[in-house]
């Protein structure tokens, strides 16, 4: 065993030292491939864990967000079915007023139309057995009159049958007579004419032979002399005709070719003064030419001139323009931002109006049978009021803003006064509203704004703010009803004012009541004196003014007039307590 390990204990070589650390090497190697093959695996592990806790996680988060979106949801559900059930109260209580007022009305026109109804059938009865009287009466009388024409008809009729009987007899023997004359009369002049035709008929056929024999010879002859003559005329012409159609053909020839060259020298006369014509027209064509082309020029140099200054005034005034454009769009857009301030300061008046509308305001914003419910004591007073000059001065007219008749101003003389009064001021208080006709309302525009009431009818244009008009009015009838209380109440005050100083003064003793010449304390020969004046002449002493001081009683308030009075020098005979 030692001498192996004495063997073994022996020294490496280089290469053996190198293969031994490559082998450690290549074991380390595997040995971290290994260590990082488990450590992904731990990790790809951990990873699936941690997505499968996040699904998890996540459907839990999402499960918990549906609750509370379902919950939010279902209180926002529960927010708009209340403000939708208030609405739709409202707009069934607007509906029910509607619907009682339309019932009341038409319980009045079927009262009006059954009295109406009973009046015209009592009368159409009337008129029906009238007629029927009168007609039994033109009855009889028209079969009275009948029989007396029919009797009238009858005799007549018997004495004309008689007449026309005996008429017919006469004329049927003059026509037995008069036909017997006219048959022998017919007889006679048919025998005479027989007899003459015969007769003309004989001496005709003579006549005709006698002139057709002498006609035919002397035919005979005239047709024997012609031929002679022209057999005579053949003979003594027969020459002359030869030389005759030998003349006429040379003729023929030399005018054949006379008019040939006749025609040669005219063409040739026509294409000289075709040329001429041609020549002038052609140098008269091209001065022309010349002369328009040289216009021409000219023409286009001072339009071009005309356009190059058109053109810059044109860029001058587009600029001016673009700068106006420019002004007026920034003018614009003030204007602009301006009524939409105006408008949201609108709004919010009208949701704080809003607020202090009374429950039927509430139902029905636009009442058509209500304009106040303020109660006015008369109208000729609210009239002569000076407040009354706002509502002249702040109406309208009926085309403008038209309202609904005035209800709830009293009795039914004093509402009729004030609404004649508001007509004749102009403010269009018992005006109706325009309507809208079939065709109208359904011819609806398309490329402009327009309004709809609540039946979704077209409003004309100039009844866009009509429903304005209608609170506004209202509005200042109920100011002015306001002021006239007001003013009404302030005189009450002023008279009850009044009163209570009247008391005091008579029960109180002050430099004021002693200087007034109405003092009611100070009776002197049975008149009331001025103090002053009476203090002057009896002691010749300025007065002294005097606290005021109560009295609790009649008796202390005399007696100390009394001791007032006599310090003073003036005697004190009675005194008057006010009632």
């Amino acid at each position: 065993m030692a001498k192996k390990g004495k063997k073994d204990s022996k020294p490496l070589t280089e290469e053996e030292k190198l293969v031994r650390q490559e082998m450690l090497a290549l074991q380390a190697e595997e040995e971290r491939k290994k260590q990082e093959e488990d450590a992904k695996k731990r990790l790809k592990d951990k990873k699936e864990t941690e997505e499968k806790y996040a699904r998890i996680n996540g459907l839990k988060i999402h499960t918990q967000w549906r609750k509370f979106m379902r919950q939010a949801k279902v209180d926002e559900l529960r927010r708009d079915i209340e403000i939708l059930s208030q609405q739709h109260e409202r707009e069934v209580d607007r509906k029910d007023a509607i619907i009682q007022m339309l019932d009341k009305d038409l319980d009045d026109a079927e009262s009006q139309h059954q009295t109406a109804l009973r009046a015209h059938l009592q009368t159409v009865d009337a008129i029906i057995e009238l007629q029927y009287e009168r007609i039994k009466a033109l009855e009889a009388e028209f079969q009275k009159a009948l029989q007396a024409l029919s009797d009238e008809f009858d005799s007549e009729k018997a004495e004309i049958q008689n007449s026309h009987n005996k008429q017919k007899k006469e004329l049927l023997e003059m026509a037995v007579a008069m036909e017997a004359e006219f048959e022998e009369a017919e007889g006679e002049a048919r025998q005479e004419f027989e007899s003459q035709r015969e007769e003309i008929k004989n001496r005709n056929s003579e006549e005709y032979n006698v002139l057709k024999i002498s006609l035919e010879g002397a035919i005979e002859e005239l047709e024997r002399e012609f031929e002679q003559a022209h057999q005579a005329y053949l003979d003594s012409t027969e020459s002359r005709t030869q030389s005759f159609k030998e003349l006429t053909a040379k003729d023929a020839s030399s005018a054949k070719i006379i008019e040939q060259r006749m025609r040669k020298l005219i063409r040739l006369h026509e294409q000289i003064a075709q040329w001429r014509t041609k020549m002038a027209t052609s140098s008269r064509e091209w001065e022309q030419r010349n002369k328009a082309l040289k216009d021409e020029k000219d023409m286009m140099v001072k339009h071009y001139q005309e356009l190059k200054s058109k053109m810059n005034r044109m860029r001058q005034a587009e600029h001016e323009r673009l700068k106006q454009l420019s002004l007026y769009s920034g003018e614009a857009i003030k204007e602009l931002e301006r009524k939409l301030e105006q408008a949201e300061r609108i709004l919010k008046l009208a949701e704080l109006n809003r607020k202090m509308e009374t429950e039927q305001e509430k139902i029905l914003p636009f009442d058509p049978t209500h304009v106040s419910t303020i109660p006015i004591p008369a109208a000729d007073e609210l009239l002569a009021s000076a407040s009354l000059q706002d509502v002249r001065d702040g109406g309208y007219s009926d085309a403008e803003a038209p309202t609904s008749p005035l209800n709830g101003f009293g009795s039914g003389r004093e509402t009729e006064a004030l609404a004649q009064a508001m007509r004749d001021f102009g403010g269009g208080l018992n005006s109706a509203d325009g309507d809208f006709t079939r065709e109208e309302s359904e011819a609806a525009p398309t490329l402009c704004a327009y309004a709809t009431d609540e039946n979704g009818k077209l409003v004309p244009e100039w009844h866009y703010l009509s429903n304005f008009f209608k609170r506004y009015n209202k509005v200042i009838l109920d100011k002015a009803a306001l002021d006239k209380e007001k003013r009404r109440l302030l005189d009450d005050n002023a008279k009850l004012k009044y009163v209570l100083k009247q008391y005091l003064d008579g029960i109180t003793v002050n430099g004021e009541v002693l200087k007034d010449p109405k003092n009611p304390l100070l009776v002197v020969n049975n008149r009331r004196q001025n103090f002053m004046k009476t203090a002057s002449m009896t002691a010749g002493l300025a007065p002294k003014s005097v606290n005021t001081l109560p009295i609790p009683s009649a008796e202390q308030s005399r007696r100390n007039t009394a001791m007032s009075s006599q310090k003073k020098g003036v005697t004190v005979l009675q005194y008057n307590m006010p009632s």
